[in-house]
């Protein structure tokens, strides 16, 4: 166990230093049905996975080894200690993206957002990082908000917006900011400042997010969540401002049609969604294999994460695969879309520094589009006033 802590500290040193997107494997418990059958996948160690076909037996079995890998019993205290250094280091100007991938009925909502019982990454990394803004508050000055979308049929929906408001007119274009990277233009984004205010806002978007049954679950999401934090930095004492973005991307299930039973309506959605994740693993695979051209524009999904695949952020995936033999085939499939995607490069992450003074990082004369429009001032020249929650703004709008 010592030798292997080590070996995973080392790993994660190098991943730091040569700026590889990290991968996480993580095996959901099997249900009382599925163990009453063969059981294809084992974790060996914290970092190896072994793939049996039990249908198959001329096929040897297939080992992949990841960064960490999460047995069955894994909690989600354990899951959410590997990754919380990656989330909190939005503090300090870095761009931070943690995603889930896998097959429908795999565990990825229940990662990344959890229950009431056993909260997720996300309701953990609100937590975590408000923990910090107040335990830093007397050397440095927090400016927190967040916005919540989901892609569905490769629209992109507000699920932050309350639905009062005339939406005819926005288009949510995606658009690149010179500073933050990737962001949705018009999109609601509201300032907090606590963890339990950002709880109630995920809950609410939660509610208004696309989910059916299918065959193979029966609260499958039908759409690609990502919430996203962005945190404006100004350190008291030397006066340097940064800004960071946290993206926690819960991405719909892969699923083959004969195996979703999908039709109509919902055959649809299943057929947007294998597009989007199709685009996303083309995206992976030119970038493992450093092809000139990176097709992110072919999914709006690859287009919003372009900066978290292939520019300045530390990413992490987590590929969640069930363990029965009913579903050996998808969860080899899910396996060696995570192996090529341990292998891309993205260079190391550097700090989003606002004010130009040289420090390594990413440098800009004058506020990013996103923050200016966060911190946009009212008619008379003041400051909006806002409650302690915050109030509703749109992200991209034009600074005035």
């Amino acid at each position: 166990m010592a030798e292997s802590k080590l070996r995973k500290e080392l790993h994660n040193q190098l991943e730091e230093m040569v700026g590889n997107l990290r991968v996480y494997c993580r095996v959901r418990p099997a249900s009382k049905t599925e163990k009453e059958g063969d059981i294809s996948v084992e974790v060996k160690g914290n970092d190896q996975v072994i793939v049996k076909d039990h249908e198959n037996a001329k096929v040897e079995d297939k080992k992949y080894n990841f960064t960490q890998v999460y047995h069955s019993g894994a909690s989600q205290e354990a899951v959410f200690k590997d990754s919380e250094s990656l989330m909190t280091s939005v503090l300090d100007g870095f761009n931070v993206c943690i995603f889930a991938y896998g097959q429908s009925g795999t565990g990825k909502t229940f990662t990344m957002e959890g229950n009431e019982e056993h909260p997720g990454l996300v309701p953990r990394a609100m937590a975590r990082i408000f923990e910090d803004v107040s335990s830093r508050e007397a050397n440095y000055q927090h400016d927190c908000y967040i916005s919540m979308i989901e892609i569905y049929n490769e629209n992109i929906r507000d699920l932050l917006r309350d639905g009062k408001t005339d939406t005819s007119k926005l288009k949510y274009d995606i658009m690149r900011d010179p500073l933050v990277g990737m962001y949705v233009k018009d999109l609601t984004s509201e300032q907090i400042h606590t963890a339990s205010h950002a709880k109630a806002l995920i809950a609410q978007g939660n509610k208004n997010r696309a989910v059916a049954a299918t065959g193979l679950n029966d609260q499958s999401s039908r759409s690609h969540m990502i919430v996203t934090l962005t945190v404006r930095t100004q350190n008291k004492k030397a006066g340097d401002n940064y800004v960071g973005k946290l993206s926690l991307v819960d991405l719909a299930g892969s699923e083959r049609l004969a195996k979703s039973q999908t039709t109509g309506q919902a055959q649809k959605e299943t057929m947007a969604i294998n597009k989007s994740l199709s685009a996303l693993g083309t995206v992976i695979a030119s970038l493992a294999t450093s092809e000139k051209h990176v097709p992110y524009r072919d999914s709006k999904l690859t287009y919003l994460l372009q900066d978290s695949l292939g520019g300045n952020s530390k990413t992490l995936m987590f590929v969640n695969v069930g363990p029965a033999q009913a579903n050996c085939g998808e969860t080899i499939n899910s396996l060696n879309f995570a192996s090529r995607a341990k292998s891309v490069a993205l260079g190391k992450a550097t700090k989003n520094r606002e004010d130009g003074a040289p420090d390594g990082g990413n440098k800009t004369g004058k506020a990013s589009t996103v923050m200016a429009a966060a911190t946009k001032l009212g008619d008379e020249g003041e400051p909006k006033a806002s409650a302690r929650g915050g109030e509703k703004k749109k992200i991209g709008a034009k600074a005035r």
